[in-house]
């Protein structure tokens, strides 16, 4: 009884082995499918373009809600505005600059065009959320609506962000005050300050992807199927932030100034795409339960595109492999070939001589006087 026990558990085991196997691997069909890789190098060029409207916004709006930054202010929140935008430092100059130049009516307008880039991020990501997703884009002014809400949430986002970067440092700089030295040069209790600021950017990390994953796709995502992706990209977004420094010495260091910029850079966009992109996924997949497509996007709109041909012209362009095949096959269309010369039977021989005229019976005859 036992042994047989014993073999119906095996059983059950194996088969859900089996079914996580399967399931495995038909998400990586949907991530393979959907292009997922491949979006990821264009948000994160996106991301590239809209991170300096982006500061100008958020520098734009920390100034008018706490009034003009004294320098030591202003110092801070860049300095804190690098820890959470790694490697934004030129960026956050070229934003500080562009306020301080403008003034009045100009400063208005480089923060309304600064809200408007900033936004164009959000409805780039939308697109990519569409095809994980299974669905269609919004109309043009949803979509800006939309864009604008994410922008203005971000930028709300960044202010307990900036504070929970500045809480380990906030309170060594407290303890020193109160004379607990002794406390401030413990190694066990930094390690303790840093695992704290370490969760507390995780949990506004997990905000912030949850409301991106609720926000920005184009149908309604709950609360319980959006949490899971969120809270997966978070903590591969802090374990990243871990890792890039390590990632920038060992494997960037020979690349030197604004090159070495410009590298770093692209490097740390493009793999907060992909975390941002793989949390998507896999609410799409284990959450909303949408299953990968039966092939990738190119042989979709192939098979698309070769299904709606209506001329004998258009099906030989769309199924050849090459221009120089279509013009081959253009030409048999156009000038079509004699049919082939063939050699009569004798028995239709025979009935073409009896019904074709004599030459004898063709000419007239002639009447003698």
């Amino acid at each position: 009884m036992a042994t047989g026990t014993e073999q119906h558990v095996k059983t059950e085991v194996e088969q859900d082995a089996k079914k996580s196997v399967k399931s495995l691997q038909n998400f990586f069909n949907k991530f393979n499918n959907d292009w997922v890789m491949s979006f990821a190098s264009a948000l994160a060029f996106n991301l590239i373009t809209a991170i300096l409207p982006i500061l100008i916004a958020i520098i734009a709006i920390v100034g008018f809600v706490f009034g003009n930054l004294d320098p030591t202010a202003e110092s801070q929140l860049l300095d804190h505005l690098k820890v959470i935008f790694p490697g934004s430092g030129n960026f956050l100059q070229l934003a500080l600059a562009s306020l301080n130049k403008n003034a009045g009516i100009l400063s208005v307008l480089a923060i309304l065009l600064a809200v408007f880039g900033g936004s164009r991020l959000f409805i780039s990501m939308e697109g990519y959320f569409d095809i994980i997703y299974h669905v269609r884009p919004r109309g043009v002014i949803k979509q800006n609506i939309m864009a604008i809400v994410m922008l203005l949430i971000f930028i709300v986002l960044t202010v307990p962000m900036v504070l929970a970067a500045s809480i380990p440092t906030l309170i060594i700089t407290v303890l020193k005050d109160l004379s607990f030295n002794q406390l401030v040069g413990n190694s066990i209790l930094n390690f303790i300050f840093w695992v704290i600021g370490i969760l507390i950017s995780l949990f506004i990390s997990w905000i912030l992807f949850e409301a991106i994953y609720i926000v920005v796709p184009n149908q309604h995502i709950s609360f319980r199927n959006s949490w899971p992706g969120a809270v997966v990209a978070a903590v591969l977004l802090q374990i990243y932030l871990q890792l890039f420094p390590l990632y920038v010495v060992h494997f960037l260091g020979s690349y030197t100034g604004n090159i070495a910029f410009v590298i770093i850079l692209l490097f740390f966009f493009y793999y907060f795409a992909v975390i941002l992109l793989i949390g998507a996924e896999i609410n799409a997949f284990f959450a909303e339960g949408i299953q990968a497509t039966a092939d990738n996007l190119a042989v979709m709109i192939y098979k698309i595109t070769s299904q709606t041909a209506t001329s004998e012209m258009k099906i030989q362009e769309e199924t050849a492999s090459s221009h120089k095949e279509v013009e081959l096959k253009a030409k048999d269309i156009q000038e079509p070939a004699p049919p082939p010369h063939r050699e009569m039977e004798p028995q239709e021989k025979d009935i073409h001589d009896l019904v074709r005229p004599s030459h004898n019976e063709a000419e007239p005859q002639e009447i003698g006087p």
